[in-house]
C-alpha cells in the first residue's frame, strides 16, 4: 500500500498555499499493445479506431501570460545576462507575450496546450509518475525544531549528549541540547583546482582541530568586526591572523540556557595577533553574519593554514554540480561563493572518510541521502510498461520509442471585443516567496499509520525518512482563484523594484480573449480518444463549473481558461472516394453527436476502473477520491482567496502541513 496523507486535527498545524497535490495513483493503468500506425482500418483487434480533429474555443477568464523566447540575435548579444542586467528597452523586449509574425498579436503555442492536456491525461488516466528529478535536494536546518532539525544536527554535531549521564554529571548541565561543536567529521580546508578537477586541500590539524571559534570581541582586536548578513561577500570577509591554538574543547557561556556546546574557542585577546608570535599558528578568519533568531551569533570561525602533507580530496563532479546548482538558488541572503582556487571552506566526511558535501560556513547546507525520485514507488515508474498518455503522445525510452498519434496547432486570437492587453506597457509582477520542494511538510505525504503524524512537527516525514514510509504528494496543481485584477498581480511598491535583482517584467493579455485551436488525432482507440475528451470536458458535477490552467503567474490566479470543444471524425471510406469538394479538398469529416462523444468518455472511465479495480461502493469515475481531488482543484472560484495564499516566512518555522484538496476548505474554515 502506498502511504496515504492523513488529515489534520490540530487547527494550529494547518497550512495553506495557492497550490495542492493530486496523490500518486494506487497503480498504473497500462496499455497492453499499440495500434498499428501504418494501418488505416477503422477496426484493429477489438477496438474501433478513430481519426479526425477536435475544434477548440478557449477564452481567458483571468489575465494570461506566456513569455516569448529570445530571438537568435537577442540571445547572441544578451543571452548570458541576468534580467536585472538588461536595460529598459531589452527588459520590455523580454516581457513580450509569445507571438509569431506580429508582436502585437499574441499566440498560445501548441506545445503549451499539449503539455497541459498530457499532464491531465497522466493524472486522470492513472499514468506513471516518471517526470521526477533524480537529484538530491540540499537543505539546512540549524535551528529547526522539527524532526528534520534533529536529523541535520546529528549529521554536523553528532548525537545529543544530554542522555550521556557521565557527560552531564561532569559538566553539571541542565539543558535540552548538548553537542560537540562540530562533530569530528566536520573539517576545514581550501578549494584547490588541478587541471579540470576540483579538490579540497585539508587544513592543518592542531590539537585535533582544523579550525576553531573566535569570540566577536576578541576578533575586533585584529580589525575583524561583525558583518551585515544582507550584504554581499568581499575580500574583507577573509582576515589573515595568528592564534594561540586552544588545547582542548570547553563549554563557554551562552545566552541560551537550553543549549550547551563543547568547542575549541579563542576567548582571550592575548591569544590572537596580526603578527607572527612564538607558539602562534597562522589562520584565516571567515566572517559570517547573524541571520536572525533570538540568540544573536557571537563567534567567527578561524581555519588553520593548508597542510601540504595531507592528500587532496577529490570533489566528484556530482557533488560539485549539486553545490553549484544549489548556490545559484535565490534565497534573499547572500552566500559566500566557492569558485576560486584557495577559497576557504568547510566539509563533512562519513565514517569511511568519504566526502559527503562542503560549504562556505561551518553549518553548511547538506544533500539528503536519497533523491526525490526514490520517494516514488518503483511500480509507478517502470519503463517497460506503457500508460495511456504514452500510448497517445508517444515516448522515448532507453531501449525503444514510439511516435505520438496526436498534434496541437497554435491557438490564435479569434475575438477580443475590448482590446487584448491588460496594460499598455509591461509591468513588474509581485514576488512571491513560494516554498521549494525542500518544504517537506507540503511536498511529502504525512501518514499517521507510518508514525508520521501531521499534527506533531517532531514526527513529520522528511527526505531522510525511509522511502517505504512516505512518498511525494503527487502532481502539483494551482487553484483557480476567481476573478483577478491588476492589483493582484502588479508590484505596487516602487522601492522594491528599484534595486531588485529578482523582479521580472511581463505583459499579460486580458480576460475575455477567445482563441481557437485544433487537436488532430490519428488511429486513436475508443478509450484513448475518450481520455482526451475527458480532460477537455472535465465531466464532474453538473452544477459545478471547471476551468483549465495555462502559462505563468498561476500563484497570482493568472492563466485560468475556459475550453469548449467539438469532435469531428474523418470517414475513412468516403475520404478516398473523391478529391475535391467545391473549391477545396474533400476531407470527409463529420461532427460527432454529443451522445457518441459521451460514450467515448464513458469508455475511458470504464477502462481505468476495470484496471484499478476500485471498490464497488463507487458509482462513477468522478466519485473516486483521487479524481474528486482533481475535480476540486479545477473548480472555478473555489476555494476563496484567503485559503490559497502563501504562508508568511515566520509561519513556515512551525512546519504546518498542507491538507489534501478535499479537506482544505473545511479545515481552513475552522481555523479562520
Amino acid at each position: 500500500m502506498i502511504p496515504e496523507h492523513s488529515n489534520l486535527k490540530s487547527k494550529d498545524r494547518i497550512s495553506h498555499a495557492p497550490y495542492n497535490f493530486i496523490p500518486l495513483p494506487e497503480k498504473v493503468v497500462t496499455v497492453d499493445s499499440n495500434v498499428d500506425q501504418d494501418a488505416y482500418s477503422t477496426n484493429q483487434e477489438e477496438h474501433t479506431i478513430h481519426t479526425g480533429y477536435i475544434e477548440c474555443k478557449m477564452t481567458t477568464e483571468t489575465p494570461l501570460y506566456i513569455r516569448c523566447p529570445m530571438s537568435t540575435s537577442f540571445f547572441s548579444e544578451h543571452g548570458d545576462k541576468k534580467f536585472y542586467e538588461l536595460d529598459v528597452d531589452r527588459k520590455n523586449e523580454r516581457a513580450r507575450f509569445f507571438h509569431l509574425e506580429n508582436k502585437n498579436c499574441p499566440v498560445i503555442p501548441g506545445s503549451s496546450l499539449r503539455g497541459m492536456v498530457r499532464t491531465l491525461v497522466e493524472i486522470a488516466g492513472y499514468g506513471k509518475m516518471q517526470w521526477v528529478s533524480d537529484k538530491n535536494l540540499v537543505y539546512r536546518a540549524v535551528g529547526d525544531t522539527s524532526s528534520l532539525g534533529d536529523y541535520y544536527r546529528t549529521k554536523l554535531l553528532g548525537k545529543n549528549k544530554i542522555n550521556d549521564t557521565e557527560t552531564n554529571k561532569e559538566n553539571k548541565n541542565n539543558v535540552k541540547y548538548f553537542f560537540d561543536y562540530p562533530s569530528a567529521n566536520v573539517r576545514a580546508g581550501y578549494l584547490k583546482k588541478k587541471g579540470s578537477n576540483w579538490y579540497i586541500q585539508p587544513a592543518r590539524k592542531i590539537n585535533g582541530e582544523t579550525f576553531v571559534h573566535i569570540e566577536y570581541n576578541v576578533a575586533q582586536t585584529v580589525n575583524c568586526g561583525k558583518r551585515n548578513f544582507k550584504q554581499g561577500y568581499n575580500k574583507k570577509d577573509i582576515v589573515e591572523i595568528f592564534i594561540n591554538p586552544p588545547r582542548n574543547r570547553v563549554v563557554p557561556k551562552r545566552s541560551n540556557k537550553n543549549l550547551a556546546l563543547e568547542l575549541a574557542v579563542v576567548h582571550e585577546e592575548s591569544d590572537i595577533s596580526q603578527n607572527k608570535k612564538e607558539g602562534f599558528e597562522k589562520a584565516v578568519i571567515v566572517r559570517s553574519g547573524h541571520m536572525g533568531g533570538k540568540t544573536e551569533k557571537h563567534m567567527h570561525c578561524a581555519i588553520y593554514e593548508a597542510d601540504p602533507d595531507e592528500e587532496l580530496i577529490l570533489i566528484p563532479n556530482q557533488i560539485r554540480s549539486l553545490y553549484s546548482e544549489d548556490k545559484d538558488i535565490s534565497r534573499g541572503i547572500p552566500s559566500r561563493p566557492l569558485t576560486e582556487d584557495g577559497d576557504p571552506l568547510f566539509y563533512l566526511v562519513d565514517e569511511n572518510e568519504n566526502l559527503v558535501f562542503f560549504g562556505p560556513t561551518m553549518m553548511f547546507r547538506l544533500p539528503y541521502d536519497e533523491s526525490i525520485i526514490s520517494f516514488v514507488p518503483e511500480e509507478l515508474r517502470k519503463e517497460d510498461e506503457i500508460d495511456i498518455a504514452e500510448a497517445i503522445f508517444g515516448y522515448t525510452h532507453e531501449k525503444n520509442s514510439l511516435a505520438g498519434r496526436i498534434s496541437f496547432t497554435d491557438a490564435r486570437v479569434e475575438s477580443a471585443k475590448d482590446g487584448i492587453w491588460l496594460t499598455k506597457e509591461p509591468i513588474h509582477p509581485k514576488i512571491l516567496s513560494s516554498p521549494k520542494p525542500t518544504c517537506f511538510q507540503h511536498y511529502l505525504v504525512q501518514d499517521s499509520k507510518q508514525n508520521h503524524n501531521p499534527n506533531n512537527k517532531f514526527e513529520l516525514a522528511h527526505y531522510a525518512t525511509p522511502s517505504n514510509e512516505t512518498v511525494i504528494r503527487g502532481h502539483k496543481m494551482y487553484w483557480n482563484r476567481g476573478e483577478v485584477d491588476l492589483k493582484d498581480i502588479k508590484e505596487l511598491d516602487d522601492e522594491n523594484i528599484e534595486n531588485s535583482k529578482s523582479h521580472t517584467k511581463i505583459r499579460p493579455i486580458k480576460p475575455g480573449i477567445t482563441f481557437s485551436f485544433r487537436i488532430y488525432f490519428e488511429n486513436l482507440r475508443d478509450f484513448e480518444l475518450g481520455a482526451i475528451l475527458w480532460v477537455l470536458t472535465i465531466p464532474g458535477k453538473k452544477e459545478t463549473e471547471y476551468r483549465h490552467k495555462l502559462g505563468m503567474g498561476k500563484p497570482y490566479g493568472m492563466g485560468t481558461v475556459k475550453i469548449l470543444s467539438e469532435l469531428y471524425k474523418t470517414q475513412r471510406t468516403e475520404r478516398y472516394q473523391k478529391l475535391f469538394e467545391k473549391d477545396s479538398w474533400f476531407e470527409a469529416v463529420q461532427k460527432v453527436p454529443e451522445e457518441s462523444r459521451n460514450s467515448l468518455i464513458k469508455t475511458f472511465e470504464e477502462y481505468v476502473l476495470v484496471q484499478i479495480k476500485y471498490n464497488t461502493e463507487v458509482n462513477s469515475f468522478s466519485e473516486i477520491k483521487r479524481i474528486e481531488m482533481l475535480l476540486k482543484m479545477m473548480e472555478w472560484e473555489e476555494p476563496s482567496t484567503k485559503l490559497t495564499e502563501y504562508l508568511q516566512i515566520n509561519e513556515f518555522r512551525q512546519r504546518p502541513v498542507l491538507p489534501d484538496p478535499l479537506n482544505i476548505r473545511s479545515t481552513m474554515k475552522q481555523k479562520n
